[in-house]
């Protein structure tokens, strides 16, 4: 068979339907074709192989010619929307085509044409297909974004570095990317690679659709917006976004508001990176997030309020305090707190069911969900004097009261409507004349049916007679078989039965067509009442989306409040200062799931802001620094904080390097994700920044890593003065402390008894040298003689610590396969003195970094000693390490490796 397009290219001339469907696809190419054929959606062609595939739905034929077949498959449009969704979650834009007119009246071919097409980014229908488009324009370098939510109308403009931008995306979670052609975005690509990327023409970013886009909001410049002159730029994406959504969307482009500035310098800065690594809104590997175990907010605009906040934890201490105030009046004022979350539990997502009022996709059980929701604003609002913080009453003031609506939607809207518009059942009596008139007719006819059934019952003796209905048949009269003997001449015959035949009488039929005449003027009446209606509440879209906005910043407060008094979470001194004290702080993730999660402290100051904590695995170090990061980020969106105690100096951002998983499908290595990451720390990290570090430069050889970790430590030291926590396995760092002012050691608590060791998870000043290893492979389970092995290994390792390689002899405890082993390890070895030369080395300079408590950096003490090595010692003295950048450096350090070997 021969598929796709020279396929698709012979058949153009069978049949007009077909004709049809090219005309149409080939007007929506890159687009899956939904075309729809009576009670289906049909795809064709190459549409077919893939809806077929990605729906797991069977593949068939259509004969359209004598002799020729074409592939085909279809779903059903009363239940599309599942199958839509995904198609959609896969990738695909769908393009709905519709019959404009009725298939009875038409004469010829069904007039079609696609009513809407939906992208990753544009699917705002389904509340659980969480749907946003982002455009990224670049400018200069920099690049200018826009980012558009259909679902609520957000519309948000900005301009951003490349840090910032994938910083964005993590937050945003857009579905769907769209840039001009030829922009290239590796990076992006690198990080989120299910995010569907679209490529659009010049046109929809050029200086016309950018006046369309101000013609649109009625708004003379970029400045109406509140963007600053110099950022006429971000006009560019924003119309491209707006474009995009009306040309998909057409008749079903929901409430868009004006677009607003998106500022990052509002906000401490949260990269990429630290919301991965410290799990705040998505977890890793199946873990509970962040997010997850304290969000107590009860409407859907509170969760997404709520995932924003914490997201977008703010710098400014007096909007830290004010939002603190809010929080702090919700936790002692429990009547106000329960008022307000009994209130917000029955609020459906009013947000959501504006943008489905403007786009024409409301449904009559949505509108009920919307008149009930603002009935319970009203509760809401009489709420308002009874509130004093700052941020309360603002709340309060943007909540408006539409009595009036409700009242109107009240009379208007039946409490139970069917689902879809046209099947009637909307509107209740007293709202139109002509409307009752028509239900009344209804409603008389059901006594005339149960009349004229008694009628017929007495006139032919059959009292099991009985008059039924059903949409395909009409009315009927039912007679059983036993009693067919009796019926009239002027029965006429509708339906044999197994059991019974079906009749029809002139009056009968008469009395139909009146009955269905006035049941089609019913539903079209209510149809247009509603659709009036619908109107006239669309036009308050925008009053309503920012009512909905604060009911979802007042939703979020109260969700920060309620796992405040559930946890007994304490208010955090917020200063300018340097310091950080926390007492007794917990991680609240692990807390939620371990009882005896052991508390522990952090303080820092001038004296005392790069803490170095050794320890060995399973022993909490991981745990102790992301958990200082976490209660830092809760103290600056306004929340309470886990712990007994808190006064933390203001940061400026969050920054974490976590983790070694590999990034091998980017062709990244370990180690340059870990460098990668550390760049961009060192790049944008400032003295008022807060940073956690783990297990830096394991991702190399043990002397490059230890190096660079060396290094690093001494430059966020030294040159940065940053508020550090740095847990690692290199106890050699630990002479840091001697040699920089504010390093600190400290080291998790291992009780040791006899062979047998107990983790208390507890912080302590000072370092242990010791790693305990084999102790955490025997409580992973590992065999017992692996482990007895191991600690004879060690044990032997220990004993020649001073010794060269050449001078350890561990055959004593070896079998003789062993032996053997190593017999032809060491012959092999001692062919090229230079490696044994340059092992030995490595092993003294080591040894030497233990010892030595000298200024200069021990790991080049051993060094000096040769003199082949003096050149590169004094190029690497010469470095000045201020000046390089992360690049530069790994460069010289390769260059340099090189020329040693």
């Amino acid at each position: 068979m021969v598929k796709g397009k020279n396929r698709a290219k012979e058949d153009r001339n069978l049949t007009p339907m077909l004709a049809q469907y090219h005309k149409i696809k080939d007007e929506y190419p890159d687009a899956l074709v939904l075309y729809r054929l009576g009670d289906f959606y049909e795809m064709f062609y190459e549409d077919a192989y893939i809806g077929a595939k990605d729906l797991n739905i069977v593949l068939t034929k259509k004969r359209v010619g004598k002799n020729k077949e074409i592939p085909m498959c279809g779903i059903p449009y009363h239940s599309a929307d599942g199958y839509i969704s995904r198609l959609v979650s896969k990738g695909h834009k769908v393009a709905i085509c519709e019959q404009l007119e009725d298939a009875s009246q038409s004469k010829g071919i069904v007039k079609r044409d696609v009513i809407r097409v939906i992208t990753p980014g544009t699917y705002f229908d389904n509340e659980k297909f969480k749907s946003s488009l982002l455009a990224i324009y670049n400018s200069r370098g920099n690049y200018a974004i826009a980012y558009l939510d259909l679902s609520t109308g957000d519309f948000l403009g900005g301009l951003l570095d490349i840090d910032e931008l994938i910083s964005f995306i993590g937050k945003f979670q857009p579905k769907e990317i769209v840039i001009p052609k030829g922009l290239q975005l590796e990076k992006i690509k690198e990080n989120f690679k299910s995010i569907h990327i679209s490529e659009l023409p010049d046109d929809y970013f050029d200086n016309e659709a950018q006046r369309e886009l101000l013609k649109y909001f009625n708004t003379a410049h970029i400045s109406g917006f509140g963007f600053q002159i110099g950022e006429e730029i971000i006009l560019a994406p924003l119309s491209a976004l707006l474009k995009y959504a009306r040309i998909t969307q057409k008749s079903f482009l929901p409430f868009i508001t004006k677009p607003k500035p998106y500022r990052e310098d509002l906000y401490i800065r949260l990269d990429y990176s630290a919301q991965k690594h410290l799990e705040v809104i998505y977890s890793n590997e199946g873990n509970i997030s962040l997010y997850k175990v304290i969000d107590r907010t009860l409407t859907g605009m509170g969760k997404r309020r709520l995932k924003f906040l914490l997201l977008h934890p703010l710098k400014d201490i007096n909007q830290i305090k004010e939002r603190q105030e809010a929080v702090e009046e919700l936790i002692k004022d429990k009547k106000l707190r329960g008022n307000i979350r009994d209130i917000l539990n029955n609020i459906f997502d009013i947000e959501r069911l504006v943008s489905k009022v403007s786009s024409n996709t409301l449904t009559p059980r949505d509108f009920v969900a919307l008149r009930e929701s603002l009935k319970n604003v009203q509760k809401l609002k009489a709420l308002e004097n009874n509130v004093k913080s700052k941020i309360l009453k603002d709340i309060f003031s943007k909540i408006e009261d539409y009595t009036w609506l409700v009242d109107k939607l009240e009379r208007y809207l039946e409490d139970n409507p069917p689902i879809h518009l046209k099947e009637g059942g909307l509107i209740k009596k007293g709202v139109n004349k002509d409307l009752d008139e028509l239900k009344e007719i209804k409603d008389k006819g059901k006594d005339w049916v149960r009349t004229y059934q008694d009628e017929l019952r007495r006139e032919t003796g059959i009292q099991s007679l009985k008059i039924g209905f059903n949409k395909v048949m009409g009315y009927y009269i039912e007679i059983t078989k036993p009693n067919l003997r009796f019926v009239p001449d002027y029965f006429r015959r509708r339906q044999t039965l197994s059991n019974s035949e079906r009749f029809i009488t002139e009056k009968l039929q008469r009395f139909e067509e009146k009955i269905l005449s006035a049941d089609e003027k019913i539903k079209a009446l209510e149809y247009e009442i509603f659709m009036g209606l619908r109107e006239e509440v669309s036009l308050l879209s925008a009053r309503i989306g920012e009512t909905a906005k604060a009911i979802g910043m007042l939703d979020a407060l109260q969700s920060l409040a309620q796992i405040s008094v559930e946890k007994n979470w304490v208010k955090p001194e917020l200063t300018e200062g340097y310091t950080i004290d926390i007492q007794e702080g917990y991680h609240p993730v692990i807390k939620e799931f371990s009882e005896d999660f052991t508390p522990n402290s952090l303080k820092m100051n001038e004296k005392s802001y790069f803490h170095i904590i050794t320890g060995p695995n399973m022993a909490g170090k991981s745990t102790f620094i992301r958990q200082m990061a976490i209660i830092i980020l809760l103290a600056h969106t306004g929340s309470f904080i886990p712990a007994e105690e808190g006064k933390i100096g203001i940061v400026d951002g969050i920054f974490t390097r976590i983790g070694s998983g590999d990034a091998l499908a980017r062709g990244l290595s370990t180690f340059m994700v870990e460098m990668l990451e550390m760049a961009n720390i060192i790049n944008n990290a400032t003295s008022k920044s807060f940073i956690v570090l783990d297990e830096v430069g394991r991702g190399t050889s043990t002397y490059d890593g230890l190096s660079i970790a060396w290094a690093i430590s001494e430059y966020l030291a030294n040159k940065l003065k940053v508020r550090t926590l740095f847990a690692t396995h290199y106890h050699e760092l630990t002479k840091l402390e001697q040699e920089i002012e504010g390093v600190k050691n400290f080291h998790m608590h291992v009780d040791e008894e006899g062979e047998k060791i107990r983790f208390l998870y507890k912080v302590m000043e000072g370092f242990t040298n010791k790693s305990y290893g084999i102790h955490v492979a025997e409580l992973a389970g590992l065999k017992k003689e692996i482990i007895n092995r191991a600690n004879e290994i060690l044990k032997h390792f220990e004993e020649n610590q001073n010794k060269n390689l050449k001078d350890i002899d561990i055959s004593e405890s070896l079998t003789e396969k062993n032996k053997k082993e190593l017999k032809q390890f060491s012959k092999e070895f001692k062919k090229d003195s230079t490696k044994t030369n340059s092992f030995n080395e490595d092993l003294k300079s080591e040894q030497d970094l233990k010892n030595d408590n000298s200024e200069q950096l021990p790991l080049f003490k051993n060094l000096e000693k040769n003199t082949k090595y003096e050149e590169i010692i004094k190029e690497i003295e010469s470095l000045d390490i201020a000046t390089l950048t992360p690049l530069e450096a790994l460069i010289k350090l390769n260059e340099l490796k090189t020329r040693l070997k």
